[in-house]
């Protein structure tokens, strides 16, 4: 690994309520980035960041866990946080030596006390906070549900740069609304494998003034 300076290097906090996927994510990120060779899971015991007997046995972080990221020059250093609030010494701890904060709220459950804990301790430290809507795949997830959540719980001042292409099964990909391109996963790739193609005319995606309809022009 090359050295970096201190201007090239990031320090982002993966933050939220137990069980929203933060350690999935991180080990996605590590993963996809190049950092680590191999895609590990929570449910076999072989995450990244999970490495504690315990944590292992149990599924869910207890621990901080730190994985890192090479992306456009610089190093991100990713704080995988625990999510439940006995744990939460820890993920104030992580929010402190951060730069900012990667709250991840689950497709399924939603905003919960956890997410705004820790949304609002990134708040009072002024930490830029990025929302990421995790478990897409899930059954009953609900993009659009959770969106109105974080607006209405947490801050009105937030907007979608990233919408998901489908929901649940029929989860197949998203679509970047600054480049206007969709990227598809390939299905029953492990290596995260995408093809990238303009914006498909699939049904409006959010509601309300939110509303944006995405249609080939």
């Amino acid at each position: 690994m090359r050295e970096f300076k201190g201007s090239e290097i990031r320090n982002i906090a993966v933050v939220g309520h137990g069980a929203s996927g933060k350690t999935s994510l991180v080990d996605a990120l590590a993963f996809v980035s190049g950092s680590s060779k191999r895609h590990g899971s929570v449910k076999d015991g072989t995450s990244l960041t999970d490495t504690a007997a315990e944590e292992i046995e149990r599924g869910y972080s207890i621990n901080l866990g730190i994985a890192y990221a090479e992306w456009m020059g610089s190093k991100i250093n990713i704080i995988d946080t625990p999510g439940f609030l006995d744990f939460q010494g820890d993920a104030i701890a992580g929010l402190a030596a951060a730069d900012g904060a990667l709250c991840v709220v689950g497709a399924t459950n939603g905003v919960e006390v956890g997410t705004e804990r820790m949304f609002r301790e990134a708040l009072h430290r002024r930490d830029p906070v990025l929302f990421v809507v995790s478990m897409m795949d899930k059954e009953h997830a609900d993009f659009d549900r959770i969106y109105q959540q974080i607006k209405t719980r947490l801050t009105s001042k937030v907007i979608p740069v990233e919408v998901p292409l489908g929901e649940g099964p029929d989860f197949h990909g998203v679509i970047n609304l600054f480049t206007k391109k969709a990227l598809l996963f390939k299905r029953g790739s492990k290596s995260g494998e995408y093809q990238e193609m303009d914006i498909p005319a699939i049904r409006p995606v959010l509601s309300g003034a939110d509303r944006v309809d995405l249609v080939n022009r």
